[in-house]
């Protein structure tokens, strides 16, 4: 069985070996997952998080214009009708 600092010296090992990517080999809620949590954590402060590449969403559909009138439109009409001017007396 490791001990406390040979699990934070891997860790911070594999912290360069696997680019930042994490995968902790042990079992969550246990001692040894916390020792290599911690010892990522320290390689990731290190390297201010340099080799972790950064988010990035999922591109969003192309966007499609809401027509200005959802009547119009399901009348096939692009726009409302032109209303003419009424004349009041």
């Amino acid at each position: 069985m490791p001990t406390e600092k040979e699990i934070i010296a891997k860790a911070k090992s594999d912290y360069f070996i696997t680019k930042g990517k994490y995968t902790n080999p042990y079992p969550m809620g246990s001692a040894e997952f916390n020792h290599y949590e911690r010892g990522w954590m320290q390689s990731l402060k290190l390297n201010d998080g340099k080799l972790v590449e950064p988010y990035q969403p999922p591109p969003l559909p192309p966007h499609k214009p809401a027509a200005e009138n959802r009547y119009a439109e399901m009348k096939g009409r692009s726009a409302p009708l032109k209303k003419s001017p009424s004349t009041k007396p």
